[in-house]
C-alpha cells in the first residue's frame, strides 16, 4: 500500500473514530444515559474507571452544553483531535507514523490523564 493510500486510510479511521463517540452522545439521553450498562468497576469500588463520565461528556458536548468539562473531558478532546487529524489527512496532509513504543506510552498517558480527571470529578460522575 502506498504512502498516500495509507494516509487516506489512517485519515478515514481517525475521522470515523473521532466522530463515533459524538454520534453515540447524540443518540444517548441528554444526561448520557441509556446506551451503556452501569460501570462494573464503579459498582465494585465506588470509584470511576478511566471511561466513567465520558458518555455524559459526549452527550453534553454534542448538545453544546459546556458542562461536558465537568465529566470525563479528556476523551472529548481526544475524539475531537482525532476527527480533525483525520479530516486533515483526508485533505492530503501527511501524518507522522509513530513508532510502537512511544505510541504505547502515549496511549497509557492518555488513559492515566483521563482516569485522574475522572477521579478529580468523581463527585459529579458518581453522584
Amino acid at each position: 500500500m502506498g504512502s498516500e493510500a495509507g494516509n487516506r486510510r489512517l485519515g478515514a479511521l481517525l475521522l470515523a473514530g473521532g466522530c463515533l463517540p459524538f454520534a453515540a452522545g447524540a443518540l444517548s439521553g441528554a444526561d448520557g444515559g441509556g446506551l451503556l450498562p452501569p460501570c462494573p468497576f464503579r459498582a465494585a469500588t465506588g470509584l470511576p474507571c478511566p471511561l466513567c463520565g465520558a458518555t455524559r461528556a459526549f452527550a453534553l458536548a454534542v448538545r453544546g452544553d459546556g458542562g461536558w468539562v465537568a465529566y470525563n473531558a479528556p476523551w472529548v478532546v481526544l475524539a475531537a483531535l482525532a476527527a480533525v487529524l483525520g479530516a486533515l489527512a483526508l485533505a492530503g496532509m501527511p501524518l507522522p507514523r509513530p513508532r510502537t513504543r512511544p505510541a504505547y506510552l502515549m496511549a497509557a498517558a492518555v488513559v492515566a490523564i483521563a482516569w485522574a480527571y475522572a477521579l478529580v470529578q468523581r463527585g459529579r460522575i458518581v453522584g
